[in-house]
């Protein structure tokens, strides 16, 4: 909380005043000694006055020069914030005539202050969110005192179980432009229950949420993609205990990954099965592996070969999805046999060819 009024914010609204009225403006600290004026001669003197109307609590008017020690004839009334002086602001002149630019000045200070208090409450926060998703993201754990005074202020309960979300933005998107799509995050994890997110510069937002609630925030992040198809990928990790988020982190970047090789928009680890598999593949490896299965057939033939796999072997289903004759499905099979030494109809060579589709897929 703000306890005084700084010596530079202070000299900026007695030159604002002044500018506007032309009278002598003191911003006074409750000990008495003036710290700001545009009568730069009495900075650092004592104002009597102003010491007598810190101590009382009250304004005070004075008619004439010399009255008190340091005075000249004019009003000085105190500032309270929270209840409590923390200045008095004296201005020079007839009180009847300068008494309202005081209390502007009284004004000012305060809105300013208000200002500020607001924007140091939200960097804490914002520091706060900070450094508990970085101690969870890479499990470094070095101030518990501090990690339970933010888990506290974020309403995060440490017995529930938590999901990592990364929202990666498409790096050809204008980053003049993230202020908005920023708005959009904000209202996404406004809107997920006990949700926070971070900014991890330049191209990506990561938010933690509650495992509880994943059937119904599910929804919003599927809405949330598909809104933003094109400008980012959201993936989420599994469900984790809140001090493994780790392991969440890890597993959404395994769905981000998934999502980058497919053209996806929007996936949840635990809707993925052999992705987990190729995730760790090195991609030579996957690459070879992918020539030696299918090097020798085209992309029609690939095409031909996942409608087949994808309508689970089935001659007829293949042949209406394509639009072909039935013996025309089983002599391009015959042809791709030929052309790769695997049987697609047999299971542990139609295995080999499934799996080599998808690193070629993966690859593309």
């Amino acid at each position: 909380m703000i306890s005084s009024i700084s010596k530079s914010l202070a000299q900026q609204i007695v030159d604002t005043i002044n500018d506007v009225c032309g009278h002598n403006i003191n911003f006074i600290n409750t000990k008495g000694i003036i710290y700001a004026s545009n009568d730069y001669s009495r900075l650092d003197t004592y104002h009597e006055i102003g010491r007598q109307v810190a101590l009382t609590g009250e304004s005070i008017e004075v008619t004439s020069d010399d009255q008190f020690t340091g005075t000249n004839k004019g009003i000085n009334i105190p500032i309270y914030y929270h209840k409590r002086i923390i200045a008095v602001v004296g201005i020079s002149g007839e009180p009847a005539e300068v008494r309202r630019y005081a209390h502007l000045a009284e004004r000012i200070a305060l809105m300013l202050l208000h200002e500020r208090e607001l924007d140091m409450v939200h960097r804490t926060i914002e520091e706060k969110k900070q450094y508990l998703m970085r101690s969870l993201l890479y499990s470094e754990f070095d101030n518990p005192e501090y990690l339970e005074e933010c888990l506290r202020d974020l309403n995060i309960d440490e017995s529930k179980e938590y999901r990592i979300v990364e929202i990666e933005i498409n790096s050809r998107y204008n980053l003049v432009n993230k202020s908005l799509l920023e708005q959009d995050v904000e209202t996404l994890f406004s809107s997920v229950k006990n949700g926070l997110y971070i900014y991890a510069y330049p191209h990506e937002f990561i938010g933690l949420i509650c495992n509880d609630f994943f059937n119904r925030d599910k929804f919003l992040l599927t809405t949330f993609a598909q809104k933003h198809a094109g400008i980012v990928k959201t993936s989420v990790g599994k469900a984790t205990t809140l001090y493994k988020c780790r392991e969440s982190y890890r597993t959404s970047k395994t769905a981000l990954d998934t999502l980058r090789k497919n053209n996806l928009d929007f996936i949840v680890f635990d809707d993925l099965t052999i992705e987990i598999l190729f995730s760790s593949l090195p991609e030579d490896v996957a690459e070879d592996f992918a020539n030696k299965a299918i090097g020798e057939l085209d992309d029609d033939d690939k095409d031909f070969l996942r409608t087949y796999y994808e309508n689970d072997m089935s001659l007829q289903k293949t042949a209406e999805m394509l639009f072909l004759h039935k013996n025309t499905v089983q002599q391009r099979l015959n042809k791709i046999m030929a052309r790769t030494k695997h049987n697609p109809r047999h299971f542990k060579d139609a295995v080999v060819l499934y799996l080599a589709l998808h690193c070629n897929r993966n690859k593309a």
